[in-house]
C-alpha cells in the first residue's frame, strides 16, 4: 500500500492529506474497514453521509412523481427518516411511511411538523392536538 501514500504534508507531528488507495491494497484486510453502514450507502453504492435520505427521496420522486415529492422534506437522523413538509392526505403519509421504512438502513421513521391538506382524512383518528399520531 506504500504506493498508495500520495499528497501527504507534515507539519511538525501532524500530518494532513489524502492517501488513495485501490481495492487490490484491501485484499486479506479485515472487512469492517471498508463495509459503508447501510444507512451511509448513496444513490449509486458510494459512501454518502446523507444516503438513507437521498435514496429515500428518491423512491418518494419514482412514487408520487417530482413535483410532489419536492414538497416533502426528506432527512437523516443516524438510520431514523425524518419527515417534514406538505402532503395531500394521510393516506399519503402512510405510504410514504411505509415505502421508507421498505429502504435498507431505515430503522425508524420520524414525521415533525407535516401538513396535510385534507383535514378531514387526519380527523378520523389521526390528529390530536395538533399532533399527527401514526400507529
Amino acid at each position: 500500500m506504500a504506493q498508495g501514500w500520495q499528497s501527504l504534508v507534515t507539519a511538525g507531528q501532524v500530518v494532513r492529506g489524502v492517501c488513495y488507495a485501490s481495492p487490490a491494497d484491501f485484499v486479506g484486510k479485515p472487512t469492517r474497514l471498508i463495509t459503508i453502514p447501510p444507512e451511509r450507502v448513496g444513490l449509486h453504492g458510494e459512501y454518502d453521509y446523507y444516503g438513507l435520505a437521498k435514496r429515500v427521496q428518491a423512491r418518494f420522486k419514482e412514487r408520487l412523481g417530482r413535483v410532489d415529492a419536492a414538497k416533502i422534506v426528506v432527512k437523516q437522523r443516524g438510520a431514523a427518516v425524518v419527515l417534514s413538509g406538505h402532503l395531500d392526505s394521510r393516506t399519503t403519509l402512510e405510504d410514504l411511511i411505509d415505502l421508507a421504512m421498505r429502504v435498507e438502513g431505515a430503522t425508524q421513521v420520524e414525521v415533525y411538523d407535516l401538513q396535510l391538506n385534507d383535514l378531514r382524512s387526519s380527523q378520523d383518528g389521526g390528529l390530536q392536538n395538533g399532533v399527527l399520531r401514526v400507529a
